[in-house]
């Protein structure tokens, strides 16, 4: 039976969302947003590997998908694919670091729903 839960937040007047499907056996994520939607990386854990994570050149998305992928692992144990898509324009560290919390925030609350 799968479930399928969407999450959202914005942020500097864009939306950021995840849209989300427990599968049978695993769990797949696809988070996008900002100013430009997009595939910048794919981060995919199992049962007994560590992470495999591919980001294109020039992407920073990578930091996202791989935490989630993580945390994700962490609780529940089973197959994990997060795929990260979210652009901003020149963005400082602190703006880098807001988008950060934002989608930790969001990770959160799908933790707790999935439980």
């Amino acid at each position: 039976m799968q479930e399928q839960i969407f999450l959202k937040t914005a942020l500097f007047g864009y939306k950021i969302c995840a849209n989300v499907i427990r599968l049978d056996e695993g769990i797949q994520v696809n988070i996008a947003g900002g100013s430009r939607t997009h595939i910048g990386s794919v981060s995919f854990m199992r049962y007994n590997e560590n992470i495999k994570t591919i980001q294109l050149p020039g992407h920073k998305d990578a930091q996202i998908s791989t935490h989630w992928a993580k945390v994700l692992w962490n609780h529940f144990k089973e197959p994990v694919c997060v795929q990260c898509g979210v652009h901003f324009d020149n963005l400082n560290r602190s703006q880098i670091e807001d988008v950060i919390v934002s989608c930790s925030r969001m990770l959160d609350t799908l933790v707790k729903r999935l439980i």
